[in-house]
């Protein structure tokens, strides 16, 4: 008897899950919307955990004009006040009936379980600062730029009556742009396979720092100074940011045999026509760094490297290795439960890319309310090795080093580079920090903890 109510529980559960997954989608209207393009990140053992825009007031928070605000700006991304539900071990996105709301607290929350409404995005304030923490599942750093300047606009309107949005901050009363909700990993890409394409070897001069515990750095540098800087070689920022690195690197350990790699998170949304998608749609270029590249004048390196990243920003090229990621979705995709993906995606776990990372997420829009931001910082625990995350705030060029060690070797390299180059800068101590894992599921049980 007991096994027979078991029985019907479970089928009424799935049934549940199966109306709920029918009805609703990133959109009201949508249905049967599986994760794709964040698939990768919703299957490690311990949860992924959340990353971070930090934005930073010159005044303390009021958290009545950011609820307000909060909620005006959800009007505009229905996607964003979504949750997941899973099902046989794969996440479909359904509207989430509960409303979102900005909470007073020092402690980032675990997203996706009921403490945060088991939403994939949340905000929270303390002090001077914002909080915006969202899954990489649900969406990736230039997919959440858009709702992060929205909300500030909105909060800064009601909190010091600014008027004139920045150009291209999307308003409330706006429709959602054309394929803002398109999935990028939906099915294969045509491309010429004739093409001969930029390879690297995987293995690359590996950091010797032993792993102790998550550690951030903050660096702050004038806009103006910077991109004069880059300027003067003919770099962009992100090839700035590697040059600098590298180079830093190479000082520190004048014996390294294998090449220095620079790995640059880059944006494929153009190359795979869905320019305005919220969803994740980013693969990693390389940037080597060797003797003969180092022994190149500095507009050289920087001629090399723009030529380098063209080459593997290709469309063709783009588009083969969303095919190579597409291959492993449809292989996850073919297993029957969480359990068997979640062993498949074992493999990767405690993985990282020699030498080290960069992620440049652009100039934030802000318009006017620039003047009431002291610094935007991006950045999550968890992460091995070494990475820079770059953000452009009104007058300032800031970057966040974290890292799985607490040497401040890295960002004292980096300083040596930038004061060759003339650029004043300001550089913290060592911040250890942590953002929390997700809550999506029960670990080691095939049970959403969304429903």
């Amino acid at each position: 008897m007991a096994n027979f109510f078991l029985r019907l529980f479970n089928a009424m559960e799935r049934s549940n899950r199966r109306q709920l997954i029918a009805n609703s989608g990133s959109e009201s209207t949508g249905g049967n919307e599986k994760v794709r393009a964040g698939q990768s990140y919703l299957y490690r053992k311990d949860g992924m955990e959340s990353e971070v825009f930090e934005v930073r007031f010159h005044e303390n928070v009021r958290g009545g004009e950011l609820n307000r605000a909060l909620s005006e700006a959800l009007k505009r991304y229905p996607y964003l006040n979504t949750r997941l539900v899973e099902l046989d071990g794969d996440f479909y996105i359904v509207q989430d009936p509960v409303s979102m709301t900005a909470r007073r607290s020092e402690k980032l929350p675990s997203l996706g379980g009921i403490s945060d409404g088991y939403h994939l995005v949340d905000v929270t304030y303390f002090g001077k600062s914002v909080y915006l923490s969202f899954h990489h599942a649900l969406c990736d750093g230039r997919g959440i730029k858009p709702f992060l300047e929205t909300l500030l606009f909105y909060y800064c309107a009601y909190r010091y009556q600014s008027k004139e949005p920045g150009e291209g901050i999307r308003k409330s009363d706006q429709p959602l742009l054309e394929g803002e909700t398109a999935e990028p990993f939906e099915s294969a890409y045509s491309y010429d396979a004739s093409k001969t394409f930029p390879a690297f070897a995987r293995e690359a001069f590996a950091l010797p720092d032993k792993d102790e515990g998550d550690t951030r750095f903050e660096l702050v540098m004038p806009r103006e100074k910077f991109l004069s800087a880059c300027k003067g070689i003919g770099a962009t920022p992100a090839i700035f940011l590697a040059m600098c690195m590298s180079k830093g690197i190479a000082e520190l350990y004048p014996d390294f045999e294998k090449p220095i790699h620079a790995n640059i998170a880059a944006d494929m949304r153009a190359a795979l026509d869905v320019p305005n998608t919220y969803k994740n749609c980013v693969r990693t270029l390389v940037l080597p760094y060797d003797r003969q590249f180092a022994a190149k004048p500095a507009t050289e390196q920087a001629e090399e490297y723009r030529a380098l990243l063209n080459a593997q920003r290709d469309r063709d090229c783009c588009r083969k290795a969303a095919n190579e990621m597409l291959s492993l979705f449809e292989k996850l995709d073919s297993l029957p439960s969480y359990e068997q993906k979640q062993a498949m995606m074992s493999f990767f776990e405690g993985m990282k890319l020699d030498t080290y990372v960069i992620s440049y997420v652009g100039d934030m829009v802000l318009g006017e309310n620039a003047r009431h931001i002291e610094s935007i910082h991006l950045y999550n625990s968890g992460a091995l090795g070494l990475g820079l995350n770059a953000v452009c705030c009104g007058d300032k060029f800031i970057l966040d080093f974290k890292q799985s060690f607490s040497s401040a070797s890295y960002v004292n390299a980096f300083e040596t580079q930038l004061d060759a180059y003339g650029i004043p800068h300001r550089t913290s101590g060592a911040i250890g920090f942590s953002t929390p894992s997700d809550s999506l599921m029960r670990r080691g049980k095939s049970q959403g903890a969304s429903i």
